[in-house]
């Protein structure tokens, strides 16, 4: 709950309890008075009226005593302040009553006295204080009900009501018009009374729900004040930040108009390029074409090289096929003198044994001879036998040793030839081996040549695809120089209007200020 809500709620608290708390000061007020009169009239007044007075003082004091601590405490209803009242008027008619048992002159004199009349248009007065018409006119009905209640008491008591002139000065007499004026004229009090109390609770009202306006008027005026101090702060802020974005964005604009500056000075040096571009796309394009050309003469020679190859490696495979069969052929060769090499060692041996035999008949012949020669005449046909058998033996060993030099000689042939054909074995199979390098490189060759073929084919289509490209440059080159004059005139209305972007921005940067400070004053108001 707000503070304005808290303030709102007391005022009409203040006024419901105002009432009681005058009626309870007038109250007091008139138990002083009742002390004071019942002082003053002690020596006169009698035992019963004394007794009356001080114990209708004394509830006065209770019951206000009562209601003072109610108050005090919080605790005071609507219904205590009514009762209180109608206590006070019963009290006065207690203590009336009292006074008029003192005879009919006594009761006269009191019935006739303003004090008592007073008294009661006091209680309908204040009783208005409670600010309730029910309550005053209950105690305007009341107290004229005790005003009777005292003639009648009166009457009682040998007071003698007439209509005669002179009255008020005559003892134990009492003008019964005058009574009846009095009551009626309390009424009639009453009701006006209750008339202004009208008046007056619609002026309450009236008072309250201006206060209730003027409460809910201060309370949007503050509202709106906070509101106002509120968006004033964030304006401030808003405007602050704008403004330090604004400073940014005149930095940006600056350095823009810096870069523009630079990009000015870029598109001419860059006009200057697209002309040397031109140009120099010109001259590529016509190296291009010239070198479109030269490819085809290369594509050619590649082509020959490549057919070149093909044969070289057929002539090769053809050759490798040869070298085969000769090699093969020597191995044969050599394989077969190997053989008469051993066929011929296998002669040697036999003619060694044959060479043996004839020296052994030679030996036997000379043996034969010399028993010939002891036989005498009966040997010698034996010896003649002997000497064809030397003979024989001396053939035989001349023909062995022929024999053994001719097998010398050939096994000499034959090793020297097996020499050779081991020599030419190795040599072919060295050959060979050359060969197959030979025909591993040639196959390298081949493939690399083939990649190379690969190679320059997508080397063509590139250097078509280079040319069509070129062509395309060339055109675009051509057209790219008759739009840089449009490009640099665009440019140079970049560079105007940046600039007059600067202008506005710093007038804006200088208008965010002027309102930074408005909203400053705004929010501190």
């Amino acid at each position: 709950m707000s503070k304005r809500s808290s303030e709102s709620i007391q005022t009409k608290k203040n006024w419901l309890e105002l009432g009681p708390v005058y009626v309870n000061r007038v109250r007091f007020l008139l138990a002083g008075f009742y002390i004071i009169a019942t002082l003053g009239s002690f020596k006169t007044s009698t035992t019963l009226q004394t007794t009356s007075y001080l114990v209708g003082i004394t509830c006065m004091f209770l019951y206000g005593g009562l209601q003072a601590y109610l108050f005090k405490i919080g605790r005071l209803n609507a219904f205590f302040p009514k009762l209180f009242i109608v206590l006070d008027i019963t009290v006065l008619f207690a203590v009336t009553a009292s006074g008029l048992m003192g005879g009919s002159t006594v009761a006269a004199d009191l019935i006739k006295s303003p004090t008592l009349y007073v008294l009661y248009y006091f209680y309908v007065v204040y009783s208005a204080f409670l600010f309730s018409k029910r309550t005053l006119l209950t105690s305007t009905y009341y107290s004229a009900f005790c005003l009777v209640l005292i003639l009648i008491i009166g009457y009682g008591q040998g007071v003698s009501f007439k209509e005669a002139e002179g009255l008020q000065s005559e003892k134990g007499t009492v003008a019964i018009s005058n009574e009846v004026f009095k009551i009626l004229f309390l009424i009639c009090f009453g009701y006006l009374t209750s008339t202004v109390l009208n008046l007056l609770n619609e002026i309450k009202n009236e008072s309250e729900e201006k206060h209730k306006l003027a409460e809910l008027e201060r309370e949007n005026a503050n509202t709106l004040n906070q509101d106002l101090k509120r968006i004033g702060a964030e304006l401030f802020n808003t405007l602050k930040s704008i403004r330090e974005l604004t400073n940014d964005f005149n930095f940006q604009i600056e350095s823009q108009d810096v870069s523009i500056r630079d990009l000015t000075e870029f598109v001419s040096s860059f006009s200057e390029s697209i002309q040397t571009s031109v140009e120099n796309i010109g001259k590529q394009h016509s190296q291009i074409t010239l070198l479109n050309h030269k490819s085809d003469t290369l594509k050619l020679s590649i082509a020959e090289i490549g057919k070149v190859v093909e044969d070289l490696n057929s002539n090769m495979s053809d050759f490798q096929d040869r070298s085969n069969v000769l090699s093969d052929t020597v191995k044969n060769l050599e394989e077969r003198l190997r053989s008469v090499n051993i066929s011929q060692k296998e002669v040697s041996e036999v003619n060694d044994i044959m060479a043996e035999i004839a020296d052994r008949t030679n030996l036997l012949a000379l043996n034969a001879s010399i028993e010939a020669a002891r036989a005498g005449e009966h040997g010698r046909g034996f010896a003649v036998v002997a000497q064809e058998v030397a003979k024989l033996a001396e053939n035989s060993n001349e023909n062995a040793t022929k024999i053994k030099k001719i097998i010398t000689t050939s096994n000499r042939y034959i090793q020297e030839g097996t020499e050779l054909a081991s020599t030419a074995l190795n040599q072919t199979e060295t050959l060979q081996s050359k060969y197959d390098l030979l025909s591993d490189v040639m196959k390298t060759a081949t493939s690399k040549i083939n990649s190379q073929k690969d190679i320059n084919n997508e080397v063509l289509e590139a250097l078509d695809l280079i040319e069509s490209i070129s062509k395309v440059l060339d055109q675009e080159s051509k057209v790219l120089d008759k739009d840089k004059e449009q490009m640099v005139a665009v440019v140079h209305q970049m560079e105007e209007i940046n600039r007059k972007v600067v202008i506005n921005a710093r007038k804006m940067d200088d208008n965010t200020s002027s309102l930074e400070n408005q909203a400053k004053e705004l929010a501190s108001e």
